[in-house]
């Protein structure tokens, strides 16, 4: 049964640009196995930590909005708990027997909202 799922990975900042692709492609091969798929991916970018993690100061955060197996997401993060250039991670359950294409009309349609009420409100701050 596909369940939806969204994961926040934060890896070191250290990682060469390549290497930081190699890496999360191996948990997007996760992610889509088994007929899942995904429907969001954002790359925040690296940032300041709070507070150190495995003795680093800056992050680059990723958040995924994915369909997929409970199976693959416990292997998933099985794997993130002992990668060394995974900082950490959290995954939040969503829904259950999600329409991948409807899901993704509604993420679209909601990007673009929250894109217009940003030029709403740039626009009224030059007003």
């Amino acid at each position: 049964m596909l369940r939806e799922y969204e994961v926040t990975i934060i890896s070191r900042a250290d990682l060469p640009e390549s290497e930081s692709q190699k890496l999360l492609g191996k948990y997007e091969k996760l992610m889509v196995s088994d007929g899942g798929e995904i429907l969001k991916k954002d790359a925040w970018g690296s940032k300041k930590i709070a507070f150190p993690m495995k003795k680093h100061h800056r992050g680059v955060y990723t958040n995924y909005d994915f369909i997929g197996t409970s199976a693959n997401l416990s292997e998933m993060e099985r794997l993130m708990r002992i990668d060394e250039d995974i900082l950490r991670y959290m995954s939040v359950y969503l829904g259950e027997n999600v329409d991948p294409t409807v899901r993704k009309d509604q993420i679209a349609k909601a990007a673009i909202a929250a894109r217009e009420a940003a030029n709403s409100e740039f626009r009224m701050d030059k007003e």
